[in-house]
């Protein structure tokens, strides 16, 4: 009985020490990937309000007062004279614009 002893109290304390190490190793890799999830968590925060500010920014720069603005002072463009304005009827029209039947 004595002999049996030993050699089972061996096994029992190698495999609780490698119970613990896999239990340590479980819980620092759950450690990791909850820091790696607030990680992203944040970066998708910061993608989310850099889309807000470009929303913004895209909607400020389509204004027409600002498009008239550039292309008048930039551009030399003007709004143009009703002479230089040519109307098309509506049959031209559809048929530049359809397709040939």
């Amino acid at each position: 009985m004595k002999n049996r002893f030993l050699p089972l109290w061996c096994v029992a304390v190698f495999a609780t020490a490698a119970a613990f190490v896999v239990h340590l190793a479980i819980r620092f890799e759950t450690v990791r990937l909850g820091y790696e999830v607030n990680e992203e968590r944040q970066r998708q925060s910061d993608l989310l309000q850099d889309r807000r500010l470009l929303s913004i920014e895209a909607a400020t720069l389509r204004q027409s007062g600002r498009i008239e603005t550039i292309a008048r002072g930039s551009l030399g463009m003007e709004v143009p004279k009703p002479t230089r304005i040519v109307t098309m009827s509506e049959e031209r029209n559809a048929a530049a614009a359809g397709r040939v039947r």
